[in-house]
Order: structure tokens, then C-alpha cells, then sequence
């Protein structure tokens, strides 16, 4: 068994001191669904554990205004796709928190730390980033903001330098008259990492975004696609071909590279079809 401190600091200087302290043997604790389980396989093996919980400065609520919504470091899954603004407002968010874990795992983990993880197959990073959502990040000598496009970097690699933390989350409002929705391919449903995951949104403008996940190193924004499918929105198939052409998928126990390419079309152009149908009602 690995043998490490724990400490609770109650503000974020405090919290900071600590990190710094700590140094790369430091692991932060919020929700703890990843980091115990990485723990007890040997995946971390951090000397310092520090919890979030007792932070005053972090939130644990969803915060909204006209521009959007701010999702706090504290802000569980449960508490995200449970709130009736965000079923409303941004549905493929809530539809992609629905799709982590189990409902005790939802309960206790946190969009911030789902999305710190940095899993290539991570259900809410493709609807944050047809979302357009913007990174909140603190240090004790600075902040700053990343779009959450540029926030990962690899297989559980972000962009977070040594000292840093992510404070929280914030999602602009969906563009008028428009629909969005997430869709993913698994085994078991819940209980089973994402094969392919694509999220949508298609407003009346024209405009259409298109989020993709569990079929490269990093979830990412299908640009060029989408750009197809705004100029031909009658015909899909050249979007959907481009699309593939962007995505470098492996082969696992889940699914083939093969079948995830196939998959690919097959759930963005669902999920399309999805937003155009939600735009009507």
C-alpha cells in the first residue's frame, strides 16, 4: 500500500501554499472517483495528498448569468445534469454527464476533475467544446483562461503547468435558435468507457459545430467538417467523410479502429439530425 499525507486546507492561498509545496509528489483530491482508483493500481503514487473540499473559494454550485454558466471546481456531475437550466439550455452537456459512471459515481465526481483526467474517451469534453467552453485557471503568482480546446494535450496530459489548479468552468450560451445533443457508442451503456462519442450542435443560422470523442489522443473540434456541413447542409456524406479524415483512432478491447471510423458517420450524422429536430420544437 502506498503511504502518503493528506491534508485539507479551508482557503485557496493555503490550498496554493500546499501545491507549491508539493510539487509534481502532489495529487489533488476532489471527487476522488479517478485519483483513488489510479491510487490502488499504481497508476499515481503521489506523497501528498491534498483536498479540495474545505476550500472556501471553490464552489460547489452552478453559477448563471445571460452570458452563460459557470461550473465550479466543486460542482459534481450529478448536480450538472440534474439542473433544469442545464437540461434546457445546454442539452448535450447533460446528456453527456448522464453517460459517466454510475449514479454513486456521478454523485461523487466532478465535471473539473473528469475533464483534469484528460481521457481521450471523456463523454463531457466533445459537448464542452461544441460549447465553446473557456478554462478558469489559478496559480499563487497568476491567472489565466484556455479554451477547452486547448486545454488537453494528450492521453492524461493537459495544459496545466506545476502550481496551477482549474477553478472552474465556464460555458457561453448556446447561439439563438439552435439545438445540441451527445451521443455515445459503448458496450454497456454507463457502466462502459466510450467506443465513439460525437456531440452537435446545429443552430438556424447555419452554423454547425461538431464534437468528437474516444477516437484520437485528445476529444477535438471536427473544424473542417463542419465547415462542409454548413455550405452542403442537405448533403452530410462529404462532412461525415471529412470528419473520419481527421480522427486517428486505435484498436482496443472495445472496438476496432475500423469500426470506430464507421461509427464516426453514423453518430454525428444522428446527432445532427438530433439538433435539427430540437431547433423545430
Amino acid at each position: 500500500m502506498i503511504e502518503f499525507s493528506y491534508s485539507e486546507p479551508d482557503s485557496l492561498v493555503e490550498l496554493l501554499e500546499m501545491l507549491e509545496e508539493g510539487g509534481n509528489t502532489a495529487a489533488l483530491l476532489a471527487g476522488g472517483t479517478d485519483l483513488v482508483n489510479h491510487i490502488r493500481i499504481g497508476k499515481r503514487t503521489p506523497n501528498k495528498v491534498i483536498s479540495l473540499k474545505s476550500v472556501r473559494e471553490l464552489n460547489h454550485e452552478l453559477t448563471f448569468c445571460q452570458d452563460g454558466i459557470t461550473i465550479g471546481a466543486l460542482t459534481t456531475l450529478s448536480a450538472i445534469e440534474k439542473h433544469s437550466v442545464v437540461r434546457e439550455m445546454f442539452p448535450a452537456l447533460a446528456e453527456a454527464v448522464n453517460k459517466i459512471g454510475s449514479t454513486q459515481i456521478r454523485n461523487k465526481g466532478t465535471l473539473v476533475g473528469n475533464l483534469c483526467n484528460a481521457s481521450p474517451a471523456a463523454d463531457a469534453i466533445p459537448a464542452l467544446l461544441i460549447y465553446n467552453a473557456v478554462i478558469h485557471i489559478v496559480s499563487k503568482k497568476d491567472r489565466r483562461t484556455v479554451p477547452v480546446e486547448a486545454f488537453m494535450k494528450g492521453p492524461g496530459k493537459t495544459d496545466l503547468q506545476q502550481g496551477e489548479i482549474v477553478e472552474s468552468i465556464f460555458v457561453p450560451t448556446p447561439p439563438a435558435n439552435s439545438g445540441s445533443c451527445y451521443l455515445k457508442s459503448s458496450r454497456r451503456d454507463g457502466a462502459d468507457l466510450t467506443i465513439v462519442g460525437a456531440a452537435a450542435l446545429v443552430a438556424l443560422s447555419g452554423e454547425v459545430r461538431i464534437g468528437l470523442g474516444a477516437v484520437a489522443p485528445v476529444p477535438f473540434r471536427a473544424h473542417a467538417a463542419e465547415k462542409m456541413a454548413r455550405d452542403e447542409p442537405v448533403n452530410l456524406d462529404a462532412a461525415l467523410d471529412e470528419a473520419v479524415k481527421q480522427a486517428n483512432p486505435i484498436s482496443d478491447l472495445r472496438a476496432s479502429r475500423e469500426y470506430r471510423l464507421a461509427m464516426i458517420k453514423t453518430f454525428t450524422r444522428k446527432a445532427i439530425h438530433i439538433c435539427r429536430e430540437r431547433i423545430q420544437k
